[in-house]
This record gives C-alpha cells, structure tokens and sequence, in this order.
C-alpha cells in the first residue's frame, strides 16, 4: 500500500453515550477539513451492529445511517461500517441455530450492502474465547461476508487485538496459534486492527508491532484508543492532547484509525492532531516538527484550539486542559467543580456544552465496558 492511500481516519467505536446523527455530519466536514480520509460507523451503543446484529434496522435508522454514508461521500471521504456477530462462531457447525443465524446474516449483509460502504469491518473485538478452533471459526464468518462482496474493503479486528494480558484476564485464554492461524489464511487484501501492547496505547513500539506483522504475515492497522474514554475509569477524563509516541507508526502500520471520545465535538482538537503523524497527509508539512520538537507541537496545538473553539474559549480550555485530562472530575472539589460549570456555561459553543454537561455527570459510563 503506497503511504498516500494508507487510510487515516476516525473509528466511532466507543462504548457509552451515542452521538447524535448531527454531530456524525458534521464530522464529514471536519474530517475533511483535517485530511482525514475514513470514518467508520462503529458505535457500541448500535445494538444492532452487536448484541442484536442479526435484526435489521429499522426504517428509521437505516434511512439515517444512508444519509450519514451520502455526507461522508459528498465530502469525498471513505464510509466504513463496523459489524460484530457476537456468539455466531460459538454456534456448532450445521446446527439448526447456525443455519438460522447464517440466514440472518444475509439479510443484514444485504442491509448494509444498501449503504454502498467502501468499507466492511469485522470485529470479534471483547468476545469469550472459543479454544483453540477458534481462529477457523471465525475465518468461515469472514469468508462468509467477503464472498458476499458487501464493501470495496475489508478489516478484522481478532478477539486478542493487543498483547495486553487484560484480554485474556477477561475474556479467557487465547489459543497458543490464534494469530498465526488467522495470518496464514486471510487474504493478503484483508487488514486487521491493533491496539499495540495495551488497550489503551500511551506509545507504540516498534518490537510489538514488529512481533504482529510477523505473527499475522502484514503490517497491522491501528486502532487507537485515544483520546477514547468510555471506560469506568476513563470516563473521568477528558483527552485533549496532541497524539504523541507514535512514529514507530511511519513505517510500521497499514492504516490508523482513532477512536474518540464520548464528546464529539470536544474529540475535534486532539484528533486535528492525527494527521501530523503523517508528514504526507499534513498539508501544512509540519509532521516532521511534530516528532522533532515538543516545544513546536505544543503552539500547533494552540493553535487548534484557537481555530476550532475561538479565542476566548481556547484561551480558557488551554489554561484547564490538565485538570481535565490528568486531574479528573474525582480529584475536583465541589467548590471548584462548580466555578469550572459557571466559567464554561458563559459560553455560546457546542464545546462548552459538552464541558458542561461532563463536569455535570451527563456522561455515565456503559458497564459493559470491561477495558476501560
């Protein structure tokens, strides 16, 4: 894959709190806007994307996820959809439930191949281990849906998409040759998504990404979980800093694609970061500055803020952007909670509402969330 079609872009694949359709458009100008090339409609909170995958949308939501996929296109970006068939694989093979299950598989491929995505994820992301079958159970799904030729594209995200121990603390053990297993039979056209050593990634090394190219035979697509904060913990916070401690990632992945925050808007100033990782994709050439000084990073991220919130708001989001990245609403007293929802509530913006409604417990986080 040559460095400029190596996608880059926003997965929706949090946990929590949906985001409305209006700030999904919206996102196809910023994102535009930003040079970044792919969005992919993931959101947990879409049960029939997971839980209950195997019912249609309704007329209404599918009409709305249409529209969504036609402003993504008008802007020229890429449309991606994220589907998890939890508990297909646990089926036994030509059982009656398989059968059925297999049926309505088709009818939600036919569903989703009426959005003309360009492209398809399959996510067996957060699922119970299924022993040491498990890598063919779940190849025969993909095989399944890339025969169907729903997308132009398709990614995986497997079961034990980090090397975290959590995964398998949570989920169970993971078959000694799950990755290699998936590596020697998915077609070289297919990516797979990973999240480096951690779920949550603060870097990415480059021996860990070395060690899963190698086990799954092709350079892994990230999925980043930053500035993402759907989690118990994670929850508490508010990410608004530039990407950092990822050039490993130049040479080292197929694609990258960041995972917000539950605040849509708010996401916006870490994720105009993204592409400066990317010195190709920076139209304003400083990715090189990026890595090289700190000093430089920090104003360009000044200077985001600016841009995208106003001055005056920026000038007062900049000054507090510790307490809520690194202070949290637990370590804020009631006093000073309060004097943080006055200041913000002066302001007219859709960033200072979401502020608001953080620092007021708007945002609870989903328990089944386990990660976070």
């Amino acid at each position: 894959m040559t460095e400029k079609k190596r996608p880059v872009g926003v997965i929706e694949g949090f946990y929590g709190r949906s985001w409305s359709w209006s700030a999904r458009h919206e996102y196809a100008r910023f994102m535009a806007d930003e040079n970044l090339s792919v969005y992919i409609y993931a959101p947990k909170s879409d049960v029939k994307l997971r839980h209950a995958w195997f019912e249609p949308w309704t007329d209404k939501e599918f009409s709305a996820l249409q529209l969504l996929a036609q402003v993504f296109k008008a802007k020229g970006l890429a449309f991606g959809i994220g589907l998890s068939p939890i508990g297909l694989a646990a089926l036994n093979a030509g059982s009656q439930a398989e059968t059925k299950a297999y049926r309505q598989l088709d009818e939600k491929l036919a569903q989703i191949q009426s959005v003309s995505p360009d492209l398809l994820c399959i996510l067996f992301d957060d699922m119970p281990s299924l022993g040491d079958d498990m890598a063919r159970r779940q190849l025969r799904i993909v095989d399944h849906i890339v025969g169907k030729a729903v997308a132009d594209r398709y990614i995986v995200c497997p079961s034990y998409y980090s090397t975290d121990p959590i995964l398998e603390k949570l989920f169970g053990p993971r078959p000694k040759a799950y990755w290699r297993d998936l590596g020697q039979a998915l077609p070289a056209e297919i990516g797979y998504f990973w999240t480096g050593e951690q779920v949550c990634s603060q870097d990415f090394r480059e021996d860990n990404l070395h060690f899963i190219s190698d086990q799954l035979a092709r350079l892994p697509v990230i999925w980043d979980n930053y500035p993402v904060n759907d989690g118990a913990k994670l929850s508490r916070f508010l990410h608004l800093e530039p990407f950092k401690g990822r050039s490993s990632l130049i040479d080292m992945s197929a694609g990258h694609f960041a995972n917000p925050m539950n605040q849509p808007y708010l996401s916006q100033l870490p994720l105009a970061s993204l592409v400066r990782l990317y010195p190709w994709l920076d139209v304003a050439d400083t990715g090189s500055v990026l890595h090289a000084d700190e000093k430089s990073a920090e104003l360009l991220w000044q200077k985001d803020a600016e841009r995208l919130f106003g001055s005056a708001l920026a000038h007062s989001v900049l000054k507090d952007a510790s307490i809520f990245s690194t202070q949290g609403l637990d370590e804020l007293s009631a006093t000073e909670k309060q004097a943080l929802i006055i200041r913000y509530s002066d302001f007219n913006s859709v960033y200072a509402n979401e502020l608001v409604d953080w620092l007021t417990e708007q945002y609870v986080f989903d328990p089944a969330c386990l990660t976070g």
